[in-house]
């Protein structure tokens, strides 16, 4: 076995949205910091497209996100049973392209190291290592490995497959559909996703909130080519670019595991879907990325030279932070999944997005005051109301599952 020390001051395992966000804006706040990223695949980012609100990013953190921010809209349009809505919440998307032009300029000055196709065996609060038996030593060291599942943890699934497709002439849409409901549910809460990157240029994705992982990738393109031909009426296209995914929903947390910080103190800091850093509703991860990012960055700013300590610690209270913020969202999330019968649960949503348009903005941003939640529950629910009663209380919930396991 062999150390290698001083290669870079922070090691980040994973090259994906968290880890790259990470490095990104430690490095950019902190001129004389390096960095390494090991990553397990041969490139960095991966192959994907990543949404939010605009209104989900704090003002004084959009500045550095911009350049992230490959399209952006005005507005964007909901599509349900009872009716269709546009709603005045500028839209951003961004994509692996844009996130590796962002941390290019660190890549070229050195500052920013990648080790690409790289395994590791084991990871502490300093260092890796790898299969070979090397061990990497860092003042910080992040794991950024993506979603692990979790036995204190309940879980659905958003899945989805896009098809990203150039048309021959241009298509018409104008803004982006997020969430077309209108299409048959089969057995789960189901919605197609569009978004015009030009004139010519559609992602088209088919959505799914169910209760397990498997993804029927084949069955699913067969209905997206049918929507974009009878819903949207394009016969004269290619596929450019194909995409998939299967994202955690959280419907539950076990409290003990949830407060817990004695064990987080003496690993590594945990980012992105690997500390459960992503919407509990909407799986979007972004703006937790970004947060994260930035915690990062000021405990670096504010501890240097020996900021190992000070980013672990702050890091592991704002995973304990994130647990408390996201309680309701799980609240739904069981109202969606366990009150509402898997053909039915549009109708949650289809309730939802009546709401006030600033109040949507607020869920987004998982900032909904007391009276929004108040809002959100009340009134003629969607599931019936003994159902709901039963799926209330979090800590009962996750007896009732533990037992099931």
């Amino acid at each position: 076995m062999t150390s290698s020390k001083g290669q870079a001051d922070i090691i980040i395992v994973g090259a994906g949205l968290a880890g790259l966000m990470a490095a990104w804006r430690g490095l950019n706040r902190n001129p004389d910091v390096t960095a390494l990223i090991i990553e397990a695949s041969n490139k960095i980012a991966g192959d994907h497209t990543w949404s939010f609100n605009l209104s989900d990013i704090r003002e004084d953190m959009r500045d550095w996100i911009r350049p992230f921010i490959a399209h952006q809209w005005s507005s964007y349009n909901v599509k349900f049973p009872k009716y269709d809505r546009d709603l005045d919440i500028i839209y951003c998307s961004g994509n692996s392209d844009s996130l590796r032009r962002a941390v290019t300029p660190f890549i070229k000055s050195g500052r920013l190291k990648v080790q690409l196709n790289t395994a590791v065996e084991r990871l502490t609060a300093t260092s890796v290592t790898l299969p070979s038996g090397e061990v990497l030593i860092a003042k910080c060291v992040c794991d950024a490995r993506g979603f692990k599942p979790n036995e204190n943890v309940a879980l659905g699934y958003q899945k989805f497959v896009g098809l990203t497709i150039k048309t021959k002439t241009p298509h018409g849409m104008t803004k982006p559909i997020i969430m077309d409901a209108t299409v048959e549910q089969l057995g789960g809460y189901r919605f197609v996703y569009c978004l015009p990157f030009s004139d010519t240029e559609i992602l088209v994705e088919d959505t799914y909130y169910t209760d397990g992982p498997q993804l029927s990738e084949n069955e699913i393109n067969d209905r997206i080519v049918e929507y974009i031909e009878k819903r949207l009426g394009i016969d004269d296209y290619i596929v450019t670019r194909r995409e998939k995914g299967v994202l955690p929903i959280t419907l539950g947390v076990e409290r003990a595991y949830g407060e817990a910080i004695d064990e987080e103190l003496q690993g590594p800091v945990l980012l992105g879907m690997r500390g459960g850093y992503y919407h509990a509703v909407t799986g979007y991860s972004i703006l937790e990325a970004a947060k994260s990012g930035e915690v990062i960055a000021d405990m670096i700013s504010k501890n240097a030279p020996d900021f190992g300590k000070a980013v672990l610690h702050e890091m592991t209270y704002h995973k304990r932070d994130h647990y408390y913020e996201e309680k309701f969202m799980r609240l739904l999330n069981r109202m969606l999944f366990r009150a509402a019968k898997p053909e039915q649960r549009y109708k949650v949503l289809e309730r939802f997005y009546r709401l006030p348009e600033g109040l949507v903005a607020r869920f987004y941003r998982n900032r909904l005051t007391k009276k929004d939640k108040l809002r959100i529950l009340f009134g003629k629910p969607p599931v019936p109301i003994s159902k709901a009663l039963a799926n209330f209380s979090e800590s009962k919930f996750i007896e009732r599952e533990l037992l099931r396991k």
